[in-house]
């Protein structure tokens, strides 16, 4: 099977083609005085040319001329909605795909190990701080020969060891970490795979040191060996804005390549305001440029303009 790529606009100047034919035949082609007269009643035809027989001679002439093309009306519509709907429904999955720039660190599981890391990294600070302590007041020998002990039950009960003098005469002691939370892979991930009887999704990301991604790259192959790849990359670490009343959400601009399965490329910018608006500037393989915008962080993306041929 040779490889293909969509080209929305083309499906939409199909489609308009396809309405204007299915107008046409609904009056079966006629234009101009031919079809004014035919469409004309039998009264005005026969005035016009003058004889009853004149009349219904070409009322049947007329009739059996567009009867052929009207039966076609219904499915020229029908058709016109076709190609409409094939370019709407691969619009929405390219646009799903830019929507959901971001949102790729979720699927990978990054957004987990971070948090694990996050706690992980927390409790290693708690407990140097706490092992420091204990060194402070002399407690450090006790609680390595007593693991599982307290020390706010060991100095309330009697007989207490001689630091908890100290430690109970102290105001700004720190709190004992408790057990480690589970500790994350020493590396983050950054590729995801499936597959299944449809194909194969590859994704993989790039980080910054804060572990922010900052470049996405995910690869649809079908079953055929054909491909599809959408390469995101951003501008800056992630600008979290929250709205008065409204769900936080990510401000940066990005940049999407996409390379289709004949190996064309379409590249789309998006510019992020700080009120959630946006534009979202498309240039296809052949230079032509499309730009949509958007009024805040919560509306779609509207579709392009749909061309007309003039």
């Amino acid at each position: 099977m040779p490889d293909f790529s969509i080209d929305y606009g083309a499906l939409h100047i199909v489609q308009g083609k396809m309405r204007e034919l299915a107008d046409a035949a609904d009056s079966g082609g006629a234009t101009g005085t031919f079809k004014e007269v035919g469409e004309a009643s039998s009264s005005e035809r026969k005035a016009l040319f003058g004889s009853s027989d004149l009349s219904y001679a070409f009322n049947l002439f007329y009739s059996y001329s567009t009867s052929r093309t009207k039966d076609a009306k219904d499915g020229l519509g029908q058709l016109a909605d076709t190609f409409s709907g094939v370019a709407d429904t691969f619009f929405n999955a390219d646009a799903q795909l830019a929507s959901a720039a971001g949102l790729m660190s979720q699927s990978l599981g990054l957004d987990d190990w971070s948090n694990q890391k996050e706690a992980y990294d927390a409790w290693q600070e708690d407990k140097t701080a706490w092992d420091a302590y204990l060194e402070k007041i002399g407690a450090s020998e006790y609680f390595e020969q007593h693991p599982d002990a307290n020390i706010g039950d060991v100095c309330r009960a009697d007989g207490a060891p001689s630091f908890c003098e100290a430690w109970l005469a102290d105001d700004d002691a720190p709190d004992d970490p408790g057990e480690p939370p589970a500790e994350p892979a020493d590396t983050p991930p950054t590729s995801y795979t499936y597959e299944d009887e449809q194909g194969k999704v590859s994704v993989e990301v790039e980080l910054d040191d804060d572990y922010n991604v900052m470049k996405e790259t995910a690869t649809i192959t079908t079953p055929d060996g054909q491909s599809y790849t959408s390469v995101t990359t951003y501008d800056s670490a992630p600008r979290i804005i929250t709205p008065d009343g409204g769900e936080p959400f990510d401000a940066r601009d990005y940049t999407m390549v996409t390379t289709f399965g004949d190996g064309t490329k379409t590249t789309t910018e998006v510019v992020i305001e700080d009120d959630g608006s946006g534009t979202m500037t498309t240039t296809d393989a052949d230079g032509k440029v499309t730009t949509v915008t958007r009024s805040g962080p919560d509306e779609e993306w509207p579709e392009p303009p749909e061309e007309s041929d003039d």
